[in-house]
């Protein structure tokens, strides 16, 4: 901690500002050091100079132990790597630190992403997803001789596709655990927590075969809040910290409360649990059931449709739900049919439910306004037959551009603000709520009712803004 205070000064002009977890996680990275823990996690909030200690401060004083220790840094961006890179030089170029260890570089060592000092030792910086190739982290030594430190590899953009996970969690078989001089070698990962599969759920649920040290630091900390139980790998770290704000001077109870809005995000990347309680995205409480006495007139009504592609056991289902906008700004689950259809079946079916939908008395209900189906295979079928049947359809395109989980986060604002209904004599209303609650976006999840749902809710609230405000 001492270290990190002096030298931040020393470059940045300005006292460093210690807050109750620099000083827990200064500890545990002396704990490295000192040879006590060789695999560590360090989950902390975005904005919290995680950077500052853990990489920019732990490698510059670590160079100090042993001029010969050898670094390899990562993170998502090659621009980041880089820019620490100058800093730790910067570090080790200061008169206080030359004054104290007289380490030097090597002449010709200028270059940002790789540079030695004149003892043999030297730093890597390298992007997360790149190739990390003819440089290795630690020597075959005994002692400390370096470290892996991989701070944030995947950037927050990117959390949510499965491919771009899947290809971070896979590099620490395929690049980062070749690029240790020896197993001794301790490696660092230090991150915001973005999802349940991100590298560090990966690595704490055994994706690495090996146990972690495991600094779990919540922007609000409830100590009544037990480890994780899927975290099988953790080996957690007490913190020893009191309930309440982490770091009060950066977010107190009230700014904190505002972050709550975003539940996904808070649960995520402040209280570094992306799994929440109650439900994986969507918590019970939000699932808010009510009377249809309760339901208040309606400005319209649409039925969404998510078809299955075939009807086999483990095939998805078709679901066909019926919501209406209530002019008090809520969406309203109104009705739904669920089943396995073969083709001429869904078709009945669908033509059906709008019959049933229409008879409801517009002075009340709204207008029925659209049929809308997502546009794929069994879809594109079910869109050309109610179209010849003059029913009002609506295709609901899916782009690349985003997969289920993504497109179900555009709905958690308008869940979590209460601007959500399920009327209580909603056909199946228990399989619904199952779903709702364990769906996390994993392959082999069922989703069909979320799918529909969430494209109800966001059309219809706008991702959190009624649209009784703006149509």
């Amino acid at each position: 901690m001492y270290f990190t205070r002096l030298f931040f000064k020393e470059l940045q002009g300005a006292p460093f500002r210690v807050g109750p977890h620099h000083s827990v996680i200064a500890k545990t990275l002396d704990r490295v050091i000192e040879g006590e823990i060789d695999r560590l996690i360090i989950n902390v909030p975005p904005g919290y100079t995680k950077t500052e200690e853990a990489v920019i401060a732990f490698i510059a004083r670590g160079i100090a132990k042993n001029p010969r220790a050898r670094f390899i840094h990562a993170s998502f961006s090659g621009e980041l790597v880089n820019e620490n890179s100058v800093r730790i030089k910067d570090v080790m170029s200061s008169e206080p630190y030359r004054d104290m260890w007289g380490v030097t570089f090597k002449d010709d060592q200028d270059a940002k992403g790789l540079w030695r000092t004149s003892a043999g030792g030297g730093l890597l910086a390298k992007p997360a997803g790149g190739p990390i190739t003819g440089f290795r982290a630690g020597l075959m030594e005994d002692g400390f001789t370096g470290a892996l430190v991989i701070d944030d590899p995947l950037k927050p953009d990117d959390a949510f596709s499965e491919k771009k996970r899947n290809n971070i969690n896979q590099r620490w078989h395929s690049t980062f655990k070749s690029r240790l001089a020896h197993e001794g070698v301790p490696v660092i990962v230090i991150m915001q927590r973005l999802h349940v599969d991100d590298f560090s759920g990966y690595l704490l649920k055994g994706g690495a075969g090996c146990k972690w040290h495991h600094l779990m630091l919540p922007m609000r900390i409830d100590n009544s809040q037990p480890y994780p139980s899927e975290f099988t790998h953790g080996i957690p770290i007490e913190h020893g910290l009191p309930d309440g704000p982490l770091w009060e001077a950066k977010h107190n109870a009230e700014q904190i409360k505002v972050l709550e809005f975003d539940a996904y995000t808070f649960a995520s990347q402040a209280q570094q649990v992306p799994t929440i309680l109650g439900g994986n995205l969507f918590k019970d409480e939000w699932l808010i059931e009510c009377d249809p006495s309760e339901v208040p007139s309606l400005r319209f009504r649409s039925i969404y449709a998510d078809t299955a592609q075939k009807v086999g056991a483990k095939n998805d289902y078709t679901v066909m739900a019926e919501w209406g906008l209530g002019v008090d700004g809520r969406a309203y689950y109104l009705d739904k049919v669920r089943g396995k259809f073969e083709a001429p079946e869904l078709l009945a079916t669908a033509a059906a439910f709008w019959g049933k939908a229409r008879t409801r008395p517009t002075n009340i209900f709204g207008v029925l306004r659209s049929f809308n189906v997502e546009d794929k295979v069994s879809g594109t079928g079910l869109i050309q037959h109610l179209a010849r049947l003059a029913i009002p359809v609506q295709p609901i395109p899916r782009g690349p551009e985003k997969d289920k989980y993504t497109r179900a986060l555009d709905a958690v604002p308008s869940f979590a603000a209460g601007l959500v209904r399920i009327v209580d004599t909603l056909p199946g209303l228990g399989e619904f709520r199952r779903e709702m609650l364990a769906f996390d976006g994993t392959e082999g999840n069922t989703d069909d009712e979320v799918d529909t749902t969430v494209d109800a809710v966001v059309e219809m609230l706008g991702g959190g803004i009624p649209m009784a405000a703006w149509v």
